[in-house]
Formats: structure tokens, sequence, C-alpha cells
């Protein structure tokens, strides 16, 4: 007899599984608190993995999240900072089988704050943020957060109730193009920038922080630099090495060996271009007079105003690119 209930609960289990499943009896989806330093404080302190962009540990969103650390820092948006932790630590319950993140309208606020100062510094939207991908509205077939909103204080984040009416997102006015506003004004930090007419863009001042702070970009100079020249001595004692082998006789070198020292001529050459960076020093090869004030130094946005800009360019670009295909 106990052999055939066994029988009968193995045929069993599937229909009790879905019908748990239905019921909506057992958990959903597992939560874990949030060990992302940069999301705490939000308005909740759970979240679900995978998140909204496919990570499956919150060390590959932590990650991810410090490359936009300047984008924050910049202040383009009042809602980035929720927007991003939404997408990439979303909130979990467990009464609910899918990550719970930003609405589209949230989205696309915080796009039209912040797409013009990525596309002013050369970068496209990220396409895992794109805006179609995230529910239009908050309801009990698609949850999604509204956010904290760009004007006004408020609460920091919570689901709207369906039936309650969703708050207003503040609308983005434009600057109208007349000669009473300056073209610039659409920076957060307008005051460090000035608007060239030749190429119709705006130049960063040369000694302006605009991204990064002074320690942080002395800091960044300096290790480059020490690195530029281990690899200078590294390189050349490689080369050195392959001369005086190949200098009579049969050479110990052969192919596939003997693209090594292609490539460390690459490397030599590129870390070069580091040092000249370091040796001319960051105002003689990143920034240029201004044309209209030649007082006043930009940062160089035409390689060929100045010529160090350019020289180091070549041999970064050239040899580095080089490099990667030896």
């Amino acid at each position: 007899m106990a052999p055939r209930c066994v029988m009968y609960s193995v045929y069993l289990l599937p229909v009790i599984v879905v019908l748990t499943v239905r019921g909506e009896a057992t958990t959903l989806r597992t939560c874990e608190p949030i060990r992302v330093e940069l999301c705490w404080g939000l308005g909740y302190n759970v979240t679900g993995m995978p998140n909204l962009v496919g990570h499956e540990i919150q060390g590959d969103a932590d990650f991810t999240l410090q490359t936009f650390s300047p984008l924050i820092q910049y202040g383009c948006s009042a809602q980035l900072h929720f927007f991003l932790c939404s997408v990439y630590v979303p909130m979990c319950t467990e009464k609910v089988a899918s990550p719970i993140g930003p609405c589209r309208r949230l989205c696309e606020s915080v796009r039209a704050r912040c797409y013009p100062v990525l596309q002013g510094f050369g970068f496209p939207w990220p396409a895992a943020l794109n805006c179609s991908k995230f529910p239009v509205e908050n309801n009990h077939e698609h949850m999604c957060m509204e956010g904290p909103g760009e004007v006004g204080v408020g609460p920091r984040t919570g689901l709207v109730p369906s039936d309650a009416a969703t708050p207003a997102v503040s609308r983005i006015a434009s600057v109208p193009r007349t000669s009473n506003v300056a073209p610039c004004s659409r920076y957060v930090r307008h005051n460090r920038y000035v608007y060239v007419n030749r190429t119709r863009r705006c130049n960063p001042l040369c000694d302006a922080d605009v991204l990064f702070e002074s320690p942080d970009k002395y800091l960044a100079e300096v290790w480059l630099s020490v690195w530029a020249g281990l690899c200078f001595i590294s390189s050349l004692i490689a080369l050195l090495t392959f001369l005086v082998d190949s200098g009579g006789g049969q050479a110990r070198f052969r192919y596939p060996e003997r693209p090594l020292a292609f490539l460390a001529l690459c490397y030599n050459l590129a870390s070069v271009g580091w040092g000249v960076r370091a040796a001319a020093g960051r105002t003689a090869v990143a920034c240029s007079p201004d044309t209209q004030n030649p007082s006043r130094l930009l940062l160089s946005q035409d390689g060929h105003i100045n010529a160090n800009c350019a020289v180091v360019f070549l041999l970064l670009y050239y040899f580095g690119t080089a490099a990667a295909v030896w």
C-alpha cells in the first residue's frame, strides 16, 4: 500500500505545484537585503535578482552603477539617482513574481534632462535604459514606481495605488534660443562653459571641474604617468632583448614568438604618448586659446588647433589600435 501511495504522490506533485502557484500560497520571488551602498535609504530595503538588465548578483549591478557616479554628481536630474537604482536594484516583494522598477514617465523625465548632457560629451543614451521597456503606468497588471519628482518635496519613493491619481511629473521648459538667453544655459554648471560661434558648441573652460574634481584628476594623471613609465621600461627591455638576439646567427625568437617584438614596440610608442602628455602638462596638451578671447583657455575639441594634442592622440590611437591587432 505504501509504494502505491508514493507513486500517486509523484503523479500528483505537478498538479499540486500548479494549484499552489495559482492560489499564490507560495513565495513567487526571493528577496534579499540591498547591499549596494549607493541605493541605501531610497524608501525600500529589499531587492531581487536578476534585475531589469539581467544582472544575476548585486555586485555586478553595483559595478555598473559606479560608472554613472559622475553623471549623478553632475546633477542633470533630481530623479536620476532613484531611477538608476530602481533599474539596477529594483524593489522586490514576495507577492509579485517580477521585479518592480520605474514607470515609463520617470524614465522619460530623466532622459529628457540628462541625455543632452551625455550628447555634449559624445555619449549615447544607454540601450539598457530604453524607456519603452518600462510600464506605462502603475496598475494591477504592471507595478512600477513613479519616483520622487523633479520639483517639490515628497516621499522618496513608493508604489502608487492603482486607484489613486498618479503624481504629475514636472514639465521641462525648453529654453528659447533668443538673444536674451545664454546658449549654454541648458547645462547645470553653465558658468563653466563658453559658447564658440565657429563650432556652435559649448566648450568647457580649461580649469573647470565639470565631472571630476581637481584632486581626482591629479590622482588619475599621476596613476597613468607611473604605469606609462613602467610600460615604457618593460617594453624597451623586451625590444632590446629581441635586437640583441637577432644580431647574428640563427635567432631564437621565431614565429609565433616573433610578433611579441612588434607588440612590445606598439606598447612602447603608446607609452611615449602618455609620456609626452605628462612632460608637456595638462594645459599644453588638453587646452587651447579661445579664438574669441585669446586670454581665455578652453578644453580642446579640434586637434588641428593644438599640435601637442594631435601628437598625443596619434601616438595613443594608432599604436594602441596596432597593439590590440597584434
